[in-house]
Protein backbone atom coordinates (compact mmCIF):
# COMPACT_ATOMS: atom_id res chain seq x y z
CA UNK A 1 0.00 0.00 0.00
CA UNK A 2 1.36 3.44 -0.98
CA UNK A 3 2.23 5.69 1.94
CA UNK A 4 0.63 9.11 2.25
CA UNK A 5 2.71 11.92 3.71
CA UNK A 6 0.43 14.76 2.68
CA UNK A 7 0.25 16.37 6.14
CA UNK A 8 3.85 17.60 5.71
CA UNK A 9 4.01 18.96 9.26
CA UNK A 10 7.82 18.82 9.26
CA UNK A 11 8.21 20.74 5.98
CA UNK A 12 9.32 24.38 5.82
CA UNK A 13 8.45 26.32 2.66
CA UNK A 14 10.88 29.23 2.41
CA UNK A 15 10.28 32.29 0.21
CA UNK A 16 13.02 34.89 -0.09
CA UNK A 17 11.75 38.41 -0.75
CA UNK A 18 13.78 41.28 -2.15
CA UNK A 19 11.61 44.10 -3.49
CA UNK A 20 9.18 41.53 -4.84
CA UNK A 21 6.27 41.94 -2.45
CA UNK A 22 3.49 41.47 -5.01
CA UNK A 23 4.94 38.12 -6.13
CA UNK A 24 5.60 37.07 -2.54
CA UNK A 25 2.07 37.96 -1.45
CA UNK A 26 0.60 36.09 -4.44
CA UNK A 27 2.65 33.02 -3.61
CA UNK A 28 1.77 33.05 0.09
CA UNK A 29 -1.93 33.44 -0.68
CA UNK A 30 -1.76 30.62 -3.24
CA UNK A 31 -0.11 28.26 -0.76
CA UNK A 32 -2.61 29.10 1.98
CA UNK A 33 -5.55 28.73 -0.41
CA UNK A 34 -4.35 25.24 -1.28
CA UNK A 35 -4.36 24.25 2.38
CA UNK A 36 -0.68 24.60 3.25
CA UNK A 37 -0.28 25.18 6.98
CA UNK A 38 0.62 28.70 8.10
CA UNK A 39 3.36 27.24 10.27
CA UNK A 40 4.98 25.66 7.22
CA UNK A 41 5.51 29.01 5.47
CA UNK A 42 8.62 31.12 6.14
CA UNK A 43 9.12 34.45 4.39
CA UNK A 44 12.45 36.25 4.64
CA UNK A 45 12.81 39.89 3.66
CA UNK A 46 16.41 40.44 2.62
CA UNK A 47 16.57 44.06 3.86
CA UNK A 48 14.47 45.42 0.98
CA UNK A 49 12.04 48.31 0.57
CA UNK A 50 9.24 45.82 1.28
CA UNK A 51 10.20 45.29 4.90
CA UNK A 52 7.03 46.84 6.38
CA UNK A 53 4.76 45.12 3.86
CA UNK A 54 6.33 41.74 4.62
CA UNK A 55 5.88 42.31 8.35
CA UNK A 56 2.20 43.20 7.81
CA UNK A 57 1.71 40.15 5.57
CA UNK A 58 3.33 37.90 8.17
CA UNK A 59 1.18 39.22 10.98
CA UNK A 60 -2.03 39.21 8.93
CA UNK A 61 -1.57 35.69 7.58
CA UNK A 62 0.02 34.37 10.79
CA UNK A 63 2.98 32.87 8.95
CA UNK A 64 6.62 32.83 9.97
CA UNK A 65 8.55 35.87 8.80
CA UNK A 66 12.10 37.11 9.23
CA UNK A 67 13.19 40.70 8.63
CA UNK A 68 16.90 40.66 7.92
CA UNK A 69 18.94 43.73 8.85
CA UNK A 70 21.38 42.93 6.07
CA UNK A 71 21.09 41.91 2.43
CA UNK A 72 23.57 39.08 2.21
CA UNK A 73 22.13 37.58 -0.96
CA UNK A 74 20.26 34.41 -1.86
CA UNK A 75 22.16 31.92 0.30
CA UNK A 76 22.32 34.25 3.30
CA UNK A 77 18.57 34.92 3.36
CA UNK A 78 17.58 31.31 2.82
CA UNK A 79 20.07 30.14 5.44
CA UNK A 80 18.41 32.43 8.00
CA UNK A 81 15.08 30.71 7.45
CA UNK A 82 16.60 27.22 7.33
CA UNK A 83 18.19 27.76 10.76
CA UNK A 84 14.91 29.08 12.19
CA UNK A 85 12.93 26.18 10.70
CA UNK A 86 15.37 23.66 12.19
CA UNK A 87 14.78 25.26 15.60
CA UNK A 88 11.06 24.75 14.95
CA UNK A 89 11.59 21.04 14.35
CA UNK A 90 11.40 20.95 10.55
CA UNK A 91 13.17 18.14 8.70
CA UNK A 92 12.39 19.01 5.08
CA UNK A 93 12.79 22.35 3.32
CA UNK A 94 11.44 23.77 0.06
CA UNK A 95 13.15 26.89 -1.29
CA UNK A 96 10.94 28.94 -3.62
CA UNK A 97 11.54 32.10 -5.62
CA UNK A 98 8.64 34.55 -5.24
CA UNK A 99 7.70 34.33 -8.93
CA UNK A 100 7.30 30.54 -8.88
CA UNK A 101 3.82 29.10 -9.31
CA UNK A 102 3.59 25.72 -7.60
CA UNK A 103 0.69 23.53 -6.50
CA UNK A 104 0.19 21.61 -3.29
CA UNK A 105 0.18 18.38 -5.31
CA UNK A 106 3.67 19.13 -6.68
CA UNK A 107 4.93 19.98 -3.20
CA UNK A 108 3.38 16.79 -1.81
CA UNK A 109 4.95 14.70 -4.56
CA UNK A 110 8.44 16.08 -3.91
CA UNK A 111 7.98 15.57 -0.17
CA UNK A 112 6.80 11.99 -0.75
CA UNK A 113 9.81 11.39 -3.00
CA UNK A 114 12.23 12.33 -0.23
CA UNK A 115 10.34 10.09 2.17
CA UNK A 116 10.26 7.17 -0.26
CA UNK A 117 13.81 7.45 -1.64
CA UNK A 118 16.24 7.75 1.29
CA UNK A 119 19.26 8.16 -1.03
CA UNK A 120 17.96 11.42 -2.58
CA UNK A 121 19.21 14.49 -0.72
CA UNK A 122 17.86 17.21 -3.01
CA UNK A 123 14.96 17.10 -5.46
CA UNK A 124 13.08 19.53 -7.66
CA UNK A 125 10.16 19.57 -10.11
CA UNK A 126 10.22 20.15 -13.84
CA UNK A 127 10.10 23.92 -14.30
CA UNK A 128 8.12 25.38 -17.21
CA UNK A 129 7.27 28.96 -18.11
CA UNK A 130 4.22 30.62 -16.61
CA UNK A 131 3.38 32.39 -19.89
CA UNK A 132 4.14 29.38 -22.17
CA UNK A 133 3.16 26.47 -19.97
CA UNK A 134 4.19 23.66 -22.32
CA UNK A 135 7.72 25.03 -22.75
CA UNK A 136 10.34 23.59 -20.43
CA UNK A 137 12.75 25.86 -18.61
CA UNK A 138 14.56 23.07 -16.76
CA UNK A 139 14.45 19.34 -16.16
CA UNK A 140 17.58 19.74 -14.05
CA UNK A 141 20.69 21.90 -14.09
CA UNK A 142 23.89 21.11 -15.99
CA UNK A 143 27.44 22.34 -15.44
CA UNK A 144 30.33 22.24 -17.91
CA UNK A 145 33.65 22.69 -16.07
CA UNK A 146 35.57 22.34 -19.34
CA UNK A 147 33.76 25.49 -20.51
CA UNK A 148 34.55 27.46 -17.39
CA UNK A 149 31.51 26.14 -15.53
CA UNK A 150 29.06 27.36 -18.09
CA UNK A 151 25.61 26.34 -16.88
CA UNK A 152 22.65 24.89 -18.73
CA UNK A 153 19.37 23.07 -18.28
CA UNK A 154 18.14 19.68 -19.45
CA UNK A 155 15.45 20.00 -22.17
CA UNK A 156 15.61 23.80 -21.96
CA UNK A 157 13.21 25.58 -24.35
CA UNK A 158 11.71 22.30 -25.59
CA UNK A 159 8.00 21.48 -25.72
CA UNK A 160 7.21 19.11 -22.85
CA UNK A 161 4.92 17.12 -25.14
CA UNK A 162 7.82 16.30 -27.45
CA UNK A 163 10.52 15.18 -25.01
CA UNK A 164 11.19 11.69 -23.75
CA UNK A 165 12.25 12.28 -20.16
CA UNK A 166 12.78 9.74 -17.39
CA UNK A 167 10.37 10.02 -14.46
CA UNK A 168 13.34 10.84 -12.20
CA UNK A 169 16.21 12.58 -13.92
CA UNK A 170 19.42 11.82 -12.02
CA UNK A 171 21.70 12.89 -14.89
CA UNK A 172 22.01 16.43 -13.59
CA UNK A 173 24.55 18.52 -11.69
CA UNK A 174 22.18 20.72 -9.71
CA UNK A 175 18.53 21.39 -8.94
CA UNK A 176 17.43 24.90 -9.87
CA UNK A 177 17.20 27.05 -6.75
CA UNK A 178 13.87 28.58 -7.75
CA UNK A 179 12.12 25.39 -6.56
CA UNK A 180 14.40 23.09 -4.59
CA UNK A 181 13.50 20.66 -1.79
CA UNK A 182 16.04 19.00 0.49
CA UNK A 183 16.26 16.94 3.67
CA UNK A 184 17.95 18.11 6.87
CA UNK A 185 20.47 15.24 6.91
CA UNK A 186 22.49 16.70 4.04
CA UNK A 187 23.38 19.68 6.22
CA UNK A 188 25.32 17.35 8.53
CA UNK A 189 27.46 16.30 5.57
CA UNK A 190 28.02 19.50 3.58
CA UNK A 191 26.60 22.37 5.65
CA UNK A 192 24.52 25.26 4.33
CA UNK A 193 24.83 27.13 1.04
CA UNK A 194 27.91 29.30 0.64
CA UNK A 195 27.02 32.96 1.29
CA UNK A 196 30.10 34.29 -0.57
CA UNK A 197 28.38 33.86 -3.93
CA UNK A 198 25.65 36.41 -3.02
CA UNK A 199 23.55 35.45 -6.04
CA UNK A 200 23.85 32.90 -8.85
CA UNK A 201 25.66 29.56 -8.58
CA UNK A 202 24.91 29.10 -4.86
CA UNK A 203 22.66 26.09 -5.43
CA UNK A 204 25.00 24.84 -8.19
CA UNK A 205 28.01 24.87 -5.86
CA UNK A 206 25.96 23.32 -3.04
CA UNK A 207 24.71 20.44 -5.20
CA UNK A 208 28.18 19.89 -6.65
CA UNK A 209 29.66 19.82 -3.15
CA UNK A 210 27.06 17.22 -2.19
CA UNK A 211 27.73 15.02 -5.22
CA UNK A 212 31.52 15.20 -4.92
CA UNK A 213 31.81 14.61 -1.18
CA UNK A 214 28.93 12.29 -0.25
CA UNK A 215 26.82 9.38 -1.49
CA UNK A 216 23.65 11.52 -1.70
CA UNK A 217 21.85 11.73 -5.04
CA UNK A 218 20.02 14.68 -6.54
CA UNK A 219 17.10 14.41 -8.96
CA UNK A 220 14.29 16.17 -10.78
CA UNK A 221 10.84 14.58 -10.85
CA UNK A 222 9.74 15.41 -14.40
CA UNK A 223 6.18 14.22 -13.70
CA UNK A 224 5.40 17.20 -11.48
CA UNK A 225 5.74 20.83 -12.45
CA UNK A 226 6.31 24.36 -11.24
CA UNK A 227 6.20 27.49 -13.38
CA UNK A 228 8.50 30.52 -13.44
CA UNK A 229 8.83 33.83 -15.26
CA UNK A 230 11.76 34.64 -17.54
CA UNK A 231 13.72 37.58 -16.10
CA UNK A 232 15.70 40.31 -17.81
CA UNK A 233 19.48 40.14 -17.47
CA UNK A 234 21.66 43.22 -17.04
CA UNK A 235 25.07 44.33 -15.77
CA UNK A 236 24.26 43.23 -12.21
CA UNK A 237 23.68 39.69 -13.49
CA UNK A 238 26.80 39.65 -15.67
CA UNK A 239 29.06 40.73 -12.80
CA UNK A 240 27.98 37.90 -10.50
CA UNK A 241 27.87 35.27 -13.28
CA UNK A 242 31.40 36.25 -14.32
CA UNK A 243 32.87 36.35 -10.81
CA UNK A 244 31.11 33.23 -9.60
CA UNK A 245 32.01 31.12 -12.63
CA UNK A 246 35.64 32.00 -12.03
CA UNK A 247 35.25 31.05 -8.38
CA UNK A 248 33.74 27.71 -9.41
CA UNK A 249 36.75 27.07 -11.66
CA UNK A 250 39.14 27.85 -8.82
CA UNK A 251 37.19 25.71 -6.33
CA UNK A 252 36.50 22.72 -8.59
CA UNK A 253 39.32 22.70 -11.14
CA UNK A 254 37.34 24.13 -14.05
CA UNK A 255 38.79 25.68 -17.20
CA UNK A 256 39.79 29.09 -15.89
CA UNK A 257 41.36 30.14 -19.18
CA UNK A 258 38.11 29.47 -21.06
CA UNK A 259 35.89 31.65 -18.87
CA UNK A 260 38.36 34.55 -18.54
CA UNK A 261 38.96 34.63 -22.30
CA UNK A 262 35.20 34.52 -22.96
CA UNK A 263 34.44 37.28 -20.47
CA UNK A 264 37.25 39.58 -21.71
CA UNK A 265 35.81 39.14 -25.21
CA UNK A 266 32.37 40.21 -23.94
CA UNK A 267 33.92 43.21 -22.16
CA UNK A 268 35.64 44.40 -25.35
CA UNK A 269 32.39 44.04 -27.32
CA UNK A 270 30.52 46.05 -24.69
CA UNK A 271 33.16 48.81 -24.82
CA UNK A 272 32.93 49.00 -28.62
CA UNK A 273 29.17 49.42 -28.31
CA UNK A 274 29.74 52.07 -25.59
CA UNK A 275 27.87 49.94 -23.05
CA UNK A 276 30.18 51.06 -20.29
CA UNK A 277 28.24 49.73 -17.30
CA UNK A 278 28.15 46.27 -18.90
CA UNK A 279 31.87 46.39 -19.73
CA UNK A 280 32.63 47.42 -16.16
CA UNK A 281 30.56 44.50 -14.85
CA UNK A 282 32.56 42.00 -16.92
CA UNK A 283 35.94 43.49 -16.00
CA UNK A 284 35.16 43.81 -12.29
CA UNK A 285 33.76 40.27 -12.28
CA UNK A 286 36.97 38.93 -13.85
CA UNK A 287 39.25 40.76 -11.43
CA UNK A 288 37.21 39.94 -8.32
CA UNK A 289 36.94 36.34 -9.46
CA UNK A 290 40.66 35.92 -10.04
CA UNK A 291 42.03 37.78 -7.04
CA UNK A 292 39.59 36.99 -4.23
CA UNK A 293 40.95 35.01 -1.27
CA UNK A 294 39.98 31.41 -2.03
CA UNK A 295 40.21 30.26 1.60
CA UNK A 296 37.75 32.96 2.62
CA UNK A 297 35.33 31.92 -0.15
CA UNK A 298 35.51 28.28 0.94
CA UNK A 299 34.77 29.07 4.57
CA UNK A 300 31.72 31.33 4.12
Amino acid sequence: MEKDFTLMDDLAIIILNYNSFEDTQREVNSLLNEGISQQSIYVVDNHSKDRKEIEQLGLQKQINFILSDYNGGYAFGNNLAIKKAIEDGKNYFLLLNPDIEISRSTISQLYNDLKEFPDIGIIGPRICYRNIRDRIFSDGGLLFPEEGFQGGHTHSEQDKNHVNAPHYNYSIKYVDGSALMFRKEILDDVGLMNTSFFMYYEESEWCLRLLKNTQWKIAVNTQCEAFNLASDKGSFYEYYITRNRIWMCRLYDGNLKYVTKERWKFARKALKKRKFSMAKAYIKGILDGLYSNLDKIKNE
